[in-house]
């Protein structure tokens, strides 16, 4: 069981019916990506949450129940894919799309714990900008929060990802869970 946040349209052509995804079968995983742990999460998805298109602002979790109730958070993002999965006990427990960093202000590759934490947090370099449910991946700023989420790169390096995703990976992580960023 999936627990979903769709557009209103999409919603709409649900109780009527219609089915909005692409026909066909997913995508060519060993085409998509390059990166082995990008392609694993792409594997996973597509038996986690088949057919499961994301425009851009949106998740799609697993039904709370099935969500293990203790074990490490990781979260893997891919800068190309625009995507973020999150798993606990390596088990995917919610895919969102992202926007990470635009050209000229990029998101750097590679391996972060979560150094910080602050649901109000407000940018020390760009005009106290709100970050809502920040959580600091290393010393110079760059973060995960909630922000605007267009579905390209977009922010100063940050990994902006929808509220309610932003709010919910904050109650699900501690200082220290790993943040894998591939490009």
């Amino acid at each position: 069981m999936l627990t979903r946040r769709f557009s209103p349209l999409f919603a709409l052509a649900a109780l009527a019916g219609c089915a909005m995804q692409p026909a066909g079968p997913g995508p060519d995983i060993a085409r998509v990506s390059d990166n082995p742990m990008t392609r694993a999460a792409l594997a996973q998805t597509a038996q986690v949450f088949p057919n499961q298109p994301l425009a851009p602002g949106h998740y799609v979790w697993v039904a709370d129940k099935a969500i293990p109730a203790t074990g490490p958070i990781r979260v893997l993002v891919s800068l190309r894919q625009q995507r973020a999965w999150i798993f606990r006990n390596e088990q995917m427990i919610g895919m969102t799309t992202v926007s990470t960093g635009m050209p000229g202000h990029p998101t750097v590759p590679g391996h972060w714990p979560i150094l910080q934490k602050a649901k109000f947090h407000k940018s020390n370099k760009y005009s106290d900008a709100p970050m809502p449910f920040m959580q600091r991946l290393d010393q110079y700023g760059i973060a995960l929060h909630a922000g605007t989420n267009p579905g390209y790169p977009a922010s100063h390096g940050c990994i902006r990802l929808p509220l309610a995703v932003a709010k919910r990976l904050y109650s699900l992580t501690k200082l220290g869970d790993p943040v894998d960023i591939e490009s």
